[in-house]
Order: C-alpha cells, then sequence, then structure tokens
C-alpha cells in the first residue's frame, strides 16, 4: 500500500496494473509475502468515506477511487492533471465545509 501511495499517482491504470503485478512477482521471487490480489482501495479504502466522496462528486471508477486515496493518505502535495474538472469539483466540494479557496495562475 506504501509503494502505492508514493509511487502509482502519476500513472495510468494499466500501467499501475502491470507495477504491482511486478511487484507480487518480486515478493514471490524473495518468499516474501504478499496479496495477490492487492487492491488500493480494500486494504485502505473506508467503504462509508468512499460513498461519501461519490456524493461529493468523485466518479466512482477505481482509478478515480485509488485516485482519491493516494490524495487523502498520502504526505504530499498532489498535482492534479484535470482537462475534465472532476477532481476540481469533488476537492472544492469535500472541503466546502474547511473553506478552501481555489486560485488560478
Amino acid at each position: 500500500a506504501a509503494g502505492s501511495i508514493a509511487y502509482a499517482g502519476p500513472f495510468t491504470s494499466t500501467f499501475r496494473q502491470e507495477m504491482l503485478d511486478e511487484w507480487v512477482r518480486t515478493c514471490a521471487e524473495y518468499d516474501i509475502p504478499a496479496d495477490k490480489a492487492f487492491s488500493l482501495e480494500r486494504v485502505l479504502g473506508d467503504p462509508p468515506e468512499i460513498r461519501e466522496w461519490n456524493i461529493q462528486g468523485l466518479p466512482a471508477d477505481p482509478l478515480s477511487v485509488e485516485n482519491a486515496i493516494i490524495v487523502t493518505r498520502g504526505r504530499r502535495w498532489p498535482l492534479m492533471i484535470d482537462p475534465q474538472t472532476q477532481a476540481n469539483r469533488w476537492i472544492r466540494a469535500k472541503e466546502k465545509a474547511n473553506r478552501v479557496q481555489v486560485i488560478k495562475l
């Protein structure tokens, strides 16, 4: 899970899965226990929280949910390339109670 948070963020879902498969193969090669059916949503996701994100406008597809987990669980500021403005709308709704302010540069 930590590797996914730290390294998987900028990649597509296909490449993320390939990277995860490689990690699992490498773990097996060195006799390190690893879950072959690893899912970031299953390990770090909280179903009520994810449902709340969906209500706030986050699309329910697995990539969006993984991205939201990375954004909310990561320690670094995320850079969101968001041509469809889905992440922008979700962050605004999610952080409305915290009086988030959006600036455009």
